[in-house]
């Protein structure tokens, strides 16, 4: 089998790019920080194997506020048919999925936000832009820079979730929907469960600090550790690999 060599990532220096509140926490765990697409991430905490190791047996927390964040909003009956048709499923508040690269997520029947990787974020807006024109009820908002994004990601994220409380008082994960709202270390944080072991969480950006140091404290147990994006391609492979569609 031939040996996955992830893509390195882009290094360049942007002189407009905009500082982050996680950046001095991300700079004291230890992070590497390089601009990819425009948008500073985390390549590494100085060993991409050790923060893969950490994620096939425990638990990593990885930065992701380079995510493309867009918000969708309008009366619920033209939301629902711009959705299905761009998605062809139905999402019922509280529900989510993922289609086209990107995760559909109903916070409301008013409000739809749409998650993507950066790489797919100007096409997206591109489409919904586009579409939006056509319905003047519907507005499309990016968001990107205002929300900070948070994942946990491994094999011990559910016990994780379920310490901080994500799956609420039952601690199972049946008994609360896709997109979760739950609040920690004083703020509103709204969880998208992707699978079993992947989870993101979405908060204002100043707050991205104290939810990181929240799951930080709270994942010691779990044997949680700090992951760059390096980490997340090779996991996510394996992933794949490992599950074939």
């Amino acid at each position: 089998m031939a040996r996955y060599v992830p893509r390195a990532l882009s290094v360049h220096v942007s002189s407009d790019r905009r500082p982050s509140a996680l950046d001095p926490v991300l700079r004291q765990a230890g992070g590497v920080l390089v601009m990819h697409g425009g948008h500073a991430v985390v390549a590494h905490y100085g060993s991409a194997a050790g923060e893969l190791a950490a994620c096939v047996s425990a638990v990593g927390l990885a930065d992701r506020s380079d995510l493309a964040k867009l918000v969708l909003e309008g009366p619920p009956a033209q939301l629902q048919q711009l959705t299905q048709r761009l998605t062809g499923s139905d999402v019922a508040p509280g529900g989510a999925v993922l289609s086209g690269g990107a995760w559909w997520c109903a916070e409301s029947p008013e409000r739809m936000l749409v998650i993507s990787e950066v790489s797919r974020g100007d096409h997206l807006h591109a489409v919904l832009r586009a579409r939006v024109a056509r319905r003047s009820a519907v507005t499309l908002t990016d968001r990107s820079a205002e929300l900070a994004a948070l994942a946990v990601v491994g094999r011990r994220a559910r016990a994780l979730l379920a310490e901080l409380g994500v799956y609420g008082e039952t601690g199972d994960p049946r008994h609360v929907p896709p997109l979760t709202a739950h609040t920690g270390a004083g703020a509103e944080v709204l969880w998208l469960l992707e699978s079993d072991d992947k989870a993101l969480a979405l908060m204002a950006a100043a707050d991205g600090p104290a939810v990181w140091h929240a799951v930080e404290r709270a994942g010691h147990r779990f044997g949680l550790c700090s992951v760059g994006q390096e980490a997340l391609a090779r996991y996510a492979l394996i992933r794949r690999i490992a599950s074939p569609i």
